[in-house]
């Protein structure tokens, strides 16, 4: 927990320091966290006079990679007034809400399936842990889940699965899966595939969380 003063280009990125970045922790190391009241301190443009802007802080969060470089959604922008401008940037308090590393896997050439599969699993960690952050920034959610909603989101999967598993042997598609069968193979991977998609749209993004934290701010 710090505060912090920055400069934010037109596009929204902004670096936060080192010496903070040491103090949170976060030194060559990327993360996620939650920057709370934003206000607008100066801007670059003569045509925009400070005092004219919105009298009014933001709460945003933004992912921050190892060189401490966040960006500051162009929602929370908009309501600041300051869209595509140039601008420094007051932040009562920036905290940590996810530190992760990555490690430097590169995209080679390689005649073993090793490599892609540790790319592929370094993506998903990334990305898993990133959704993370923003589910526990996320002000709509409750998230992680009580033990009630727990036990109604298990049971409810495993409900569905009971009842697939009757359907696809009433229908012989089971029996049919068991002797190899590659149209019916295809048709529940094809489906598993639709259903994991279905999921992680679901899932709230980096915009739907700034949003939320800008209905709700953190208290």
């Amino acid at each position: 927990m710090t505060e912090e003063t920055l400069y934010m280009n037109e596009r929204g990125t902004a670096t936060i320091h080192t010496e903070v970045r040491e103090v949170l922790g976060l030194k060559d190391k990327n993360g996620i966290v939650n920057l709370r009241e934003i206000q607008v301190v100066k801007v670059e443009s003569e045509d925009i006079n400070i005092d004219d802007l919105p009298q009014t802080t933001c709460h945003a969060i933004s992912r921050i990679d190892k060189n401490g470089r966040i960006r500051i959604n162009e929602v929370v922008r908009e309501v600041l007034g300051i869209s595509d401008e140039k601008a420094l940037l007051r932040i009562g308090e920036v905290e940590v809400e996810l530190v992760y590393d990555d490690s430097e896997t590169g995209i080679r050439s390689s005649i073993f399936g090793l490599d892609l599969g540790v790319i592929y699993a370094s993506m998903m960690t990334s990305w898993s842990k990133t959704k993370d952050g923003l589910l526990r920034a996320n002000q709509d959610i409750e998230y992680p889940p009580s033990l009630a909603t727990t036990i109604k989101i298990v049971g409810s999967g495993l409900l569905i699965a009971v009842v697939a598993v009757v359907l696809l042997s009433q229908n012989g598609a089971l029996e049919a899966l068991g002797n190899g069968n590659r149209i019916e193979w295809i048709g529940l991977i094809n489906a598993l595939t639709l259903g994991a998609f279905i999921f992680i749209h679901s899932l709230p993004n980096e915009e739907e969380t700034v949003q939320s934290l800008l209905k709700n701010p953190p208290q």
